[in-house]
Order: structure tokens, then sequence, then C-alpha cells
């Protein structure tokens, strides 16, 4: 292949056609918001974000209905998530052990890629569980961050979309670091923390129970029966070759010689099939040779039928057999009466010469009501005979597939897609939602766990604030905004303040302007009765370019236990990464990366 046509398959592939859709849509929308900035973030061709307040006032709405429920109901959740936290150690613990030294398909671990080892059919049925389940993760930080009072900042929607790969999120923005100040508790953070993932777990629990019952909640409308789409021809072992039809949807059954009040409808999720009835468990009862009557629906004549159908023997002839490619002959692979693989050439059955491409064939012997044993030939001339066991129930020669059988015109005009399409929602649904909650509360920086976690480990440490220390911030003027929020929050002093300018656009070198202290004060912007922020004072003839330097040396209050937490908040992180990517790393080296077969 050419680089040419690598190209050309490259540009074509649906992926990057979906790709580059997705970007032309987000320039758009720039485009629109051209003159507000601050309303999205472009990060091409990664990320774009875009940033609305107009969902606060709703969240701010829910979470005022019942403060007193809501917080409950989070409390709960610090428990289900920290729970899932221990187990998904558990998991992944266990998981990569049994990868090790008794590794099998169940146990691989994959991340789901779209383009790679998602194709688009299957990416479809996962948008509609996407979207709702991060909509909710985010909808409850919000939810529980209002509910303590905790500013939320903005809402909105990003998308990322590089080639092959397209993916898309809501999120909820809280303020940070006004959370993460002593002015709110830390069960205020717990909660935060936690929601998402409680969430998730309960959407994942809740689709679980959906899918058990899945059957029971369609049923006003539809019935799984069964659908036949191959009808055996009698040298292909059938008996009903021109009794049934492909497409054929079997109803209910019935012996030949009963009323129709008599006919037994098939409810696959009650174990009434068309296995069940000819293994002759049911109350219809027959005796080989004898007819059933079938009712069918056709879907493409939209037609109801009755159709006789002969019930034959199911034969057991004691052997595994493959025909060779020009059908003259076949070749017994294993023999189940000595248990042994074989490799015997056979060109005649009963003396007849072997020609699947006239008919000859040994299933057509298999037809015969009154067979009792089976002579075959090889090629020379050594004859075998196979004793005939007929085994229990009958067989009708045909093949099919489950079908959702509409029960009145409403269920008619979704068709039978739609409850395929529900239950493969629903299993998705809670597949996503499951690996999200276990992965999410996993202690990796990009994970809400982590945030649980430094949360723990403060809880179990505790704090101790007895010295002191310096520390030098640089932060970004951004045309604003000349309060300088510090990236400590028990500040003491400020020993000096520094504005950092650019000379001119050609230059790289900048000018220092050392500011007065009557130029700036330190306060407390949060709250929480420590001050975090230099505020400074221009006078307004003074203009500053964007992106000038505020350069702010302080000195703060120390944590003397900030160290050996972090030692441990590190620790468990390097536990938890390696846990994850080696389960990554064994279902990859083991089973490949396309172990969904998509």
């Amino acid at each position: 292949m050419t680089l040419l046509d690598l190209i050309i398959d490259f540009l074509l592939n649906p992926w990057f056609i979906i790709s580059l859709i997705f970007w032309v849509i987000v320039l758009i929308f720039v485009f629109l918001l051209r003159n507000k900035k601050e309303a999205y973030t472009l990060f091409f061709p990664l990320l774009a974000m875009f940033k609305t307040k107009k969902l606060n006032n709703l969240i701010q709405r829910i979470a005022k209905k019942s403060p007193r429920f809501w917080r409950v109901f989070w409390n709960i959740g610090i428990f289900v998530s920290f729970g899932f936290t221990i187990y998904g150690f558990y998991f992944f613990f266990t998981n990569i052990v049994n990868l090790f030294f008794q590794p099998s398909i169940e146990n691989a671990i994959i991340p789901l890629i779209p383009g790679v080892n998602i194709d688009i059919p299957i990416f479809m049925y996962l948008l509609l569980p996407l979207l709702f389940i991060m909509t909710t993760h985010e909808f409850a930080h919000g939810i529980s961050a209002n509910i303590d009072g905790v500013e939320i900042k903005s809402t909105g929607v990003l998308g990322a979309g590089l080639f092959f790969l397209v993916g898309f999120g809501a999120f909820v923005e809280v303020d940070e670091r006004s959370l993460r100040s002593s002015k709110f508790k830390r069960n205020t953070r717990f909660r935060i923390a936690a929601a998402g993932t409680y969430v998730n777990a309960i959407t994942a629990g809740v689709a679980f129970l959906l899918i058990l019952s899945f059957p029971t909640l369609v049923s006003p409308f539809y019935v799984q029966t069964i659908q036949v789409y191959s009808v055996l021809t009698p040298q292909d072992g059938g008996f009903n070759y021109e009794n049934l039809e492909s497409e054929d949807v079997i109803i209910a059954i019935k012996h030949q010689n009963d009323s129709d009040s008599q006919f037994l409808n098939l409810d696959l999720s009650q174990d009434i099939s068309l296995t069940s009835i000819l293994s002759n468990s049911t109350r219809v009862k027959f005796a080989l040779g004898e007819n059933l009557t079938f009712s069918t629906y056709n879907p493409s004549s939209d037609s109801y039928s009755e159709k006789n159908v002969t019930v034959g023997p199911r034969y057991d002839i004691g052997i595994r057999y493959a025909y060779i490619p020009n059908g003259t002959g076949l070749i017994i692979t294993y023999n189940y009466s000595s248990s042994t693989d074989t490799n015997i050439f056979i060109t005649k059955v009963n003396g007849t010469d072997i020609d699947t491409s006239s008919g000859d064939t040994l299933e057509l012997l298999l037809t015969d009501f009154n067979l009792k044993a089976i002579n075959l030939t090889t090629s020379t001339g050594k004859d075998y005979i196979l004793d005939v066991e007929i085994l229990g129930g009958g067989f009708i020669g045909i093949q099919s597939n489950s079908y959702w059988m509409h029960k009145n015109d409403f269920a008619k005009f979704f068709t039978t897609n739609w409850p395929d399409f529900l239950i493969k929602e629903l299993i998705w649904l809670f597949i996503i939602s499951f690996s999200i909650t276990l992965f999410n509360m996993m202690p990796l920086p990009i994970f809400d766990g982590d945030r649980f976690l430094k949360e723990l480990i403060d809880w179990i440490f505790g704090e101790d604030y007895k010295s002191k220390k310096k520390k030098t911030d640089r932060l970004i003027y951004k045309g604003t905004d000349t309060e300088c929020k510090l990236t400590e929050y028990r500040v003491e002093n400020v020993e000096y303040v520094k504005i950092l300018l650019k000379e001119d656009n050609k230059s790289n070198q900048n000018s220092e302007v050392l500011l007065g202290k009557d130029n700036y004060e330190l306060v407390d912007s949060i709250g929480d009765g420590y001050k975090d922020t230099v505020s400074v004072k221009l006078p307004d003839t003074t203009k500053l370019k964007n992106n000038s330097v505020f350069e702010v040396s302080f000195e703060y209050l120390y944590d003397e236990k900030r160290k050996i937490k972090r030692i441990v908040l590190n620790a468990v992180r390097v536990v938890a990464l390696g846990l994850i990517l080696g389960n990554f790393v064994l279902s990859f080296s083991i089973f490949g990366f396309d172990l969904l077969g998509f």
C-alpha cells in the first residue's frame, strides 16, 4: 500500500470524518462567542470546553428543595464511595494475580477507545449512557457543594477530538480554592468528593435491577419468542423445508389434533421455548413423526398463519466429522465412544457415494425415522458400523434467533428493534457506570478518589501550624483582576510585591516595578479568618498590559505534618497506579488490544 493510499484511507475513515465534523461545530461556537472569550477554552486539536452559568440556578433550586435530605443522602455516599475505594484495591490486586497465574479472557481489562477497539455501531450505543452518567455525576458534585454554600463558578460541556478519537463530557466547576480552606468543614469536602461516584454506584445498581426485570417491564408490549432465519433441507437433516420459511416468527404451538384454545404461547422469559416444547417438558405432548401446529407471524408480509410441522428424531451417531472441500467425502475427526481424536476418510454411507452437490449426504440418512445403524466405508473399502441412538425430544430442522413479538399496535409502531435497543442501552449503562465508580474512587490525581484520600489523610494525621516559611508566587495579570490569590492560606505578612513588565513585544527582557506598601494590602478574601490574598491598588493612570506578572514574596504558617501526609498520599497513589497499569499491560500482552472483537 502506497503512502497516498494510506492518506486516502485515513481521510475517508468514518472516525476522522466524525472528528472533523466535531471540530467544525466547535469552531462555529467559537466564532459565535468571539466577544465572550471567558466562555470557552480551546486547546486545538485536543480539547474544547464551553462554560455557562445558566445551569447554576437549576442546581441551586434542586439543592434548596430539601437541604436536610440531601445532607443525609450525601453522608451515606461518603461510606458507599469509600467502600468502592477498598473494593477497587481488592479487585485490581486479585485480578492482576489471576492474570499472572490463571489468565482468562474474563479478567482482561482494557480502555474503550473509539476507533481502536470500539466501532461506530457500538459507539452509538454508548452515547446516551455516557451523557446520562456524566451529567448526573457532575450534577451530584454541584448539588452536594450547593447545600453547604460552596460557590459554583460555572457549569458546561467539554469535548475532545483528535483524528479517530472523539469524546465529550459535562462538568461543574466549584470554587476549589475556597473549598480547600478552613472556611468549610471536612465533611463538606468528603461529601463533594464522594457525591459523583455515589450517584454512579446508584446508577449501576438501578441499571442492574432493570436488566434483571427487563422482560417484566416490557411484558405489556412485547413477548420474547424466536424467529426462523434458516430452514434445513432434507440433505442437511431437516424435516420441514417446505413447511416453515425464513423470517417466520413462532408465536404459539399446539398438537395438530388439539383445539386452538390449546395453543401454548412461547415466552423465553418464562422458559417456554421451542427447545422446552420439543423436549416434551410442557403440556404440549407429541410422539416422533406426529405434527405440531405452529402459529406464526411474518414481519415482511405482516401476515399471520398456522403451519403444520413434522417432529423428527434427534439422533446421536457418536462421531464428529467434516466434509472435504469438494464434498465427495468426509473426515471423522473425533470418536465420542472412545474419546479419541481420529482422521478417518469416509467416501460412502450405507453403500451410497457421498456427494454433497447431488444431495447424497450423511444428514439425509438421519431423516429416516427407522434408522438403527449407519455403515461408513473408507476409501480403502474398510467398513465402520455406527449404532444410532435416539436422544430425548424431537427435531424439526431450523435455526433461529430470539425475537421481540409485539402485543399491540403501539409496540408494533416501535418495531421489534426497540426492546433490543433498550436492553443494550441498559447493559452499557451498567457497565460504564460500574466501571467509572470503580476507577473514579481509586486515589489518582485525575480521580475523585484522590481528593477523598487527601481529606482522609488530613483527618488521620491532623494539622500542626507552629512554624513559618517564606515563599514567592508569580501570578499573571489578565487585564482586570488585581487580586493576587496566593497558593497558601495562612499568610502572616508580605515582604514585597513586584510587577514584571515587558519592554515591548519584540523583547524578552522584563523591567521590574517594586510597589510600595501603600499600593497593596493583605486581605482575607475567603472569609475563614486567615489572610490569603494580596489586593494591589494601582493608580487610575497605570495601564498594565495583559500577561504582566505580579511577583509576591510572603511569609506563611506551615503545617509541620504536610511532608509525612504527602509521602503517604504519594505512596498510595503509586500502589494504585501500579495495580491499574499492571492490569492494562498484562491484559494487552496476553490477549491483545481488540478483546471485544468489535
